[in-house]
Order: C-alpha cells, then sequence, then structure tokens
C-alpha cells in the first residue's frame, strides 16, 4: 500500500502540469494588453498631408499591425509563462522522484515521458495559436485595404466622368443659347429692314397715285369749266379714296411683312435650335461610341492576355511532361529552347539557345519540346504572330 502511495506522486504532479498548462492557455486567450502601452522600440512615423481616405487607410492599417504587435506579444508571453511554468513543474517533478527512493525507474521514466511530453504539446499548440492569429489578421488586413483601394477608385471615377459630363453639358448648352441668340438678332434685323423698305415703297406708291390724282383733277378743270365744280368734288372725292386705299393697302402690306418676318424667325430660331440639339446629340454619340470602343478594346486586350499566359503555361506543362530527367542530372542544370511553330501550332524548328552545363540535358529538353509535336495556339493570327510564332522554353532539372 505505500509503495503504491508512492508509485502515484509522480502520476499526480503530471495531472496537475496539465491542468496548469490548460489553465495558462486560457488566461493568454482572456488576456488582452493595454491598448496604449506601445513597445519600447517602436517605429516613429512621420506624417505627411494626404487625402482623407488614405489617411484614414494608413491609420487603420498601422491600428491593425499595433494590435497583431500586441496580440503575439501577448501570445510569446503566455507561452513563455507556460514554458517556465512548465520548466518548474518538470523540475519538482524529478525532485519528488529523486526523494522517493523507494519509487520504481519505471515510474521516474512515465513522469519523464510525461512532461517532456506536455512541454511539446503546449509548445505546439501556443505556436499554432499565434500563426492562426497573425494569418487571420494579415488576411483581414489585406481584404480590408483591397475594398478601401477598390471603392475610392471607383469614386474617384465616378466623380470624374459626372464632372466632365456636367461640364461638356454646360458648354454645349451655351454654345446653343449664344448660336440661337445671334440667328434670332440676325432675322429681326432683316424683317425690319424689309417692312421699313415695304413700307417706303407703298408710301411712294400712293404719292405717286395722289400725284396722278391731282394732274386728272386739273385736267378735268381745264377740259371741263362747265363741270368744274362737279370734277372738284369728284376729284376731292378720288384723292380721298385713294388716299384712304393707299394708307389700307400701306397697313396691310405692313402687318403682312410684320406676320413674314414673325414667322421667319421663329422658323430660323426652331431650325437653329434643332440643328443645334442633332449636333449635341451627335457629338453625345461620337463620345460614347469613342468609350465604347476604347473599353471593348481593352476587354479584348485583357482577354488576348488572359488566353496568351493560359495557353503558355499548357505549352511549358505539355513540354516539360516529355522531359527525361536522370538521377544523375545535377540540380542547378538549366537550359533555354527556342521554339518555332507554324499558324497551326505545330513544332517545325527547336534550338538550344542558351546551353546548360550538360549536352545531355540539353538535347532531352530539345527532344522534349520536338515529341510534343504540336501545341494549342490562339486563332488570332496577330496575337500569335506576336506571342507564339517563335519563343523561348526553359528547361530546369529541379523546378
Amino acid at each position: 500500500m505505500d509503495s503504491q502511495r508512492k508509485l502515484s506522486w509522480p502520476f499526480i504532479l503530471a495531472l496537475v502540469l496539465h491542468l496548469l498548462l490548460l489553465g495558462l492557455f486560457g488566461l493568454s486567450a482572456l488576456f488582452k494588453p493595454n491598448k496604449a502601452t506601445l513597445p519600447v522600440n517602436s517605429e516613429i512615423i512621420h506624417a505627411i498631408i494626404v487625402d482623407a481616405s488614405q489617411m484614414q487607410a494608413d491609420v487603420e492599417k498601422k491600428q491593425l499591425a499595433l494590435k497583431q504587435a500586441e496580440q503575439e506579444k501577448a501570445q510569446a508571453e503566455a507561452a513563455e509563462q507556460a514554458k517556465i511554468a512548465a520548466e518548474k513543474a518538470r523540475a519538482e517533478a524529478i525532485e519528488q522522484a529523486k526523494a522517493n527512493e523507494e519509487a520504481s525507474q519505471e515510474a521516474a521514466e512515465q513522469a519523464k515521458v510525461e512532461a517532456a511530453k506536455a512541454n511539446a504539446e503546449a509548445a505546439e499548440q501556443a505556436k499554432a495559436e499565434a500563426n492562426q492569429v497573425k494569418a487571420e489578421a494579415t488576411e483581414r488586413a489585406n481584404a480590408e485595404k483591397a475594398k478601401e483601394k477598390a471603392e475610392a477608385t471607383e469614386r474617384a471615377n465616378a466623380e470624374k466622368a459626372k464632372e466632365k459630363a456636367e461640364a461638356t453639358e454646360r458648354a454645349n448648352a451655351e454654345k446653343v443659347k449664344e448660336k440661337a441668340e445671334a440667328t434670332e438678332r440676325a432675322n429681326a434685323e432683316k424683317a425690319k429692314e424689309k417692312a421699313a423698305a415695304t413700307e417706303r415703297a407703298n408710301a411712294e406708291k400712293a404719292k405717286e397715285k395722289a400725284a396722278a390724282a391731282e394732274q386728272a383733277k386739273a385736267e378735268a378743270n381745264k377740259a371741263k369749266a362747265e363741270a368744274a365744280e362737279k370734277a372738284k368734288t369728284e376729284a376731292k372725292k378720288a384723292k380721298a379714296e385713294a388716299a384712304e386705299q393707299a394708307k389700307a393697302e400701306a397697313s396691310k402690306a405692313k402687318a403682312e411683312a410684320a406676320e413674314r418676318a414673325k414667322a421667319e424667325a421663329k422658323k430660323a430660331k426652331e431650325d437653329t435650335l434643332a440643328k443645334a440639339k442633332a449636333e449635341m446629340q451627335a457629338d453625345m454619340d461620337a463620345d460614347a461610341k469613342a468609350e465604347a470602343d476604347k473599353e471593348a478594346a481593352q476587354a479584348n486586350k485583357s482577354a488576348q492576355k488572359a488566353e496568351s499566359e493560359e495557353m503558355a503555361k499548357a505549352i511549358s506543362k505539355k513540354a516539360h511532361g516529355n522531359m527525361t530527367i536522370l538521377r544523375d542530372f545535377e540540380d542547378n542544370l538549366k537550359c533555354v529552347i527556342q521554339v518555332t511553330l507554324d499558324s497551326s501550332g505545330k513544332v517545325i524548328r527547336a534550338e538550344v539557345k542558351i546551353p546548360s552545363s550538360n549536352p545531355i540535358f540539353d538535347g532531352n529538353a530539345k527532344a522534349a519540346v520536338l515529341k510534343s509535336a504540336r501545341f494549342r495556339v490562339p486563332t488570332d493570327i496577330e496575337l500569335f504572330n506576336k506571342e507564339f510564332r517563335s519563343f523561348p522554353l526553359t528547361f530546369k532539372a529541379k523546378e
């Protein structure tokens, strides 16, 4: 019975050690260092005046880095405390094992194995937790930075497009307004001159008519003295009627001229506005088409680049798959093969452009290209001629 109690001491110490380690890990997870405390050797941040969004992003980035450093420090302190506690417990267990002279060698060995296992588990868990915290913080920082950069770019582009559209609209409206006013003034002046000319012509006509009436009156008086009174009355009446008729005709002509001038001015204004509107629409359509063409060209360029990269990877993979690597090849061997294809992707030539120090390795690389026989190439002849007609392909003994 006494012997059993002595043998149970190492087991009890090992159990206490495990419980102590678990408690320390729990405290390290809950421990939050004072955010106001900075590392003694922290770098001094030199601030410069930047835009608000960039400054905010930099502040958040530095705060995140500071928080990460604090977390790493807390994890390191917790791991150090756990290590110290483990060493202390291990020392106590060894002392206790030595004190128990009657304890069997097997019990002492078991205690030693348990202590080593506990130390290894504690160190591994602390390391894993620290790596996980660091990876999560880095991932969050990168995601936040990418999101803020994309949002800032989108806002800047939208604001720039809005300002450009407003400026263009104001300029076009001002241009249309000035052109319409100039046309309206010119048409009004033209109508005014035409009305004045018509009025002068009608007055001259009335004057001539009155003169003719006077002459007729004189001739009537001379020819028919006996009917002087009657002729005088008739002449006076004719003169009055002629004057009235001339006045009526002049008023009518003036009104008609004014109406025509008004109609012509209105039509000219409408034509000018319609033409200006059509020109403005044509300019807007041309700008929209140019922008669409630019975006289409950019999209096509990106698609060609992606297709080119994908096909280049496929060519490299196929050629390297046919490469024979011998065991006695040195790991640092490397050569470049210049590959020439026809438009269907068929290999028509393979030459060693940059040899390695081993001719056998170079020959195997060249044979790998020729063995591939044919590669998948783009149907766009311009892209093919630029990227795939002739290109270098690198082979390494150890990738």
